[in-house]
């Protein structure tokens, strides 16, 4: 059952594609982990901050906020055994900053750093930044913090790589060849190198045809300093790997029984098996599960009109609209049915897909109202983790 993952694991990170209600399922485990009497942090990635409402918050910053016991209480499930849950929402750019304070040699190199153009734009719109801040955030806690438990919201996987790979790419980024060629040749030309460039009419009027002058020298000066932090980065990134790796690391992908979620989800477990990434589970929200047998869906509408009409609801004034809204409500049973024997051969499909896990598989039915307050995700959890594996 779930209940174990978040017994037994310290890091649960949650993965899928985007609307499948990956963000909802992370709040709902960190409410139940807390309620297992557990410290929990549920650290969120998502730039939506549906998070922060489902959990009565109007915001979250990049400091863990304690959701207050007492919405606990309210929703009549007080914690118990000292459970506390916490909320946090990565910021891509203070986490940087942060790294750059710890890793920078001096304050000369800080202030470079800090002052370039280029590191203010790229420090939040470079590619993977937001998913390799996602790793370097979830390290800090773990090596600095004392939870029981972490539940890690990530963004939805367009490209389960760029998860995955951000700190490799990283790594590889500092210690390519071009850029190690790049630096090699900024430090022999020194600050008179760097100040011919800036006043050489011919080789600026040739560099703005492309990217901008300007651009380009502040990514120069950019790489050159953020160069002598190579060796901090590259410990971290290798630390990072390992904690992706670890035994008490678990990785839920969340999926529907959408086609394509599914066909998303069936990629990331591969990608996960491919990097030697610990599987713990895979939840099928928003499934249908039917309500009538065949029999009883034959000549529904007949009996529905039948019934309508010994309760004398046919022979009042609105009697032809009554069994209008009668035909459609069999027709609306009908259409459900049928959606229901849907979600019932895409389920196989999963369990086809994720053959050899089935017991890891759980299917979760939908819920009939919408998951936005700690009690609300408190059912949701007592749901999802009463579910028994699909095998």
């Amino acid at each position: 059952m779930l209940a174990q993952l978040l017994e037994e694991k310290r890091t649960l990170i949650v993965v899928g594609p985007g609307g499948v209600g990956k963000t909802t399922t992370a709040a709902a485990f960190a409410v139940q982990a807390a309620r297992m009497g557990k410290k929990t942090l549920v650290l969120t990635v998502d730039p939506a901050r549906r998070l922060a409402n489902s959990l009565g918050l109007e915001e979250l910053g990049n400091t863990e906020v304690r959701i207050a016991p007492e919405l606990f209480a309210e929703a009549g499930i007080p914690l118990e055994n000292g459970g506390a849950l916490y909320g946090m929402m990565l910021d891509t750019k203070s986490t940087f900053d942060d790294l750059i304070e710890r890793y920078a040699p001096n304050a000369e190199t800080r202030r470079k750093i800090f002052d370039n153009a280029f590191y203010q734009q790229a420090s939040t719109a470079l590619a993977g930044s937001q998913e390799y801040m996602a790793m370097e955030k979830l390290y800090e806690i773990r090596e600095q913090r004392d939870y029981d438990l972490i539940v890690l919201d990530t963004p939805p996987t367009s490209n389960a790589l760029d998860f995955l790979s951000a700190p490799d790419r990283l790594e590889d980024f500092l210690g390519s060849p071009a850029t190690r060629a790049l630096v090699k040749g900024m430090k022999a030309a020194g600050r008179v190198g760097l100040g011919f460039l800036k006043f050489n009419t011919f080789v600026m009027r040739g560099l703005n045809r492309f990217v901008g002058a300007d651009t380009f020298l502040g990514i120069l000066e950019f790489v050159q300093s953020f160069s002598e932090m190579y060796a901090g980065f590259k410990a971290r990134a290798r630390r990072v790997r390992e904690i992706l790796r670890a035994d008490d690391v678990g990785f839920v992908i969340v999926t529907s029984t959408n086609r394509t979620t599914i066909d998303e989800g069936t990629f990331f477990y591969e990608q996960l098996a491919s990097h030697g990434m610990p599987f713990g589970a895979v939840v099928v929200n928003r499934v249908r599960t039917p309500f009538l047998a065949p029999d009883e869906l034959e000549g529904l509408e007949r009996r529905l009109i039948e019934a309508a009409r010994d309760s004398e609801a046919l022979a009042s004034a609105d009697g032809y609209h009554v069994q209008q809204f009668l035909k459609r409500g069999a027709e609306h049973c009908r259409d459900y049915e049928i959606m229901a024997q849907v979600d019932a051969d895409r389920l196989a499909l999963v369990k086809e897909r994720f053959a050899g896990n089935e017991d890891r598989i759980y299917p979760v039915p939908q819920l009939e109202r919408d998951v936005h307050d700690v009690g609300s995700l408190a059912e949701f959890a007592e749901r999802v983790t009463s579910v028994q594996g699909a095998a």
